[in-house]
């Protein structure tokens, strides 16, 4: 969840630099290498450990939501991926409005799968213990 919180920061500061009356490209270029390299980690870890547990989980309807969500964002990985190397810094300056137009879709499906997570695989992983409530403190 604090991931969570973090990647929201991110994404809307993303998208704050990117509105039409936002600062030039090098603010938005720096937000976009800060959420990149939070999200890229958060994305792999997510997709590879809690999903599968929920899928083959005992919870019928749990596993039904998780491949629901993974179905729908499947692709997000690799639109992100493809969305950093499709726009290098120097095209961000001269396609502005277009590199606006792609990023402010992209965080709209980046806050979405974050809000679906929140709401209804976060709880339904906690109710499975396949997550917990807190972190562990060291000792």
């Amino acid at each position: 969840m604090q991931e969570h919180d973090m990647l929201v920061v991110l994404a809307t500061r993303l998208a704050g630099s990117v509105e039409p009356t936002g600062p030039t490209p090098l603010p938005a270029i720096a937000a976009r290498d800060a959420l990149s390299d939070a999200l890229i980690h958060h994305l792999h870890t997510e997709d590879s450990m809690i999903y599968p547990l929920l899928i083959g989980g005992n919870d019928a309807s749990a596993a039904a939501a998780a491949h629901d969500v993974v179905t729908e964002f499947k692709d997000l990985i690799g639109d992100w991926t493809d969305y950093m190397a499709t726009w290098p810094a120097r095209r961000i300056e001269t396609e502005w409005p277009a590199f606006t137009a792609v990023t402010l879709d992209l965080m709209r499906r980046l806050t979405g799968r974050v809000r679906r997570e929140n709401e209804l695989l976060y709880p339904l992983a906690l109710a499975a213990a396949h997550i917990p409530l807190r972190a562990k403190q060291a000792s």
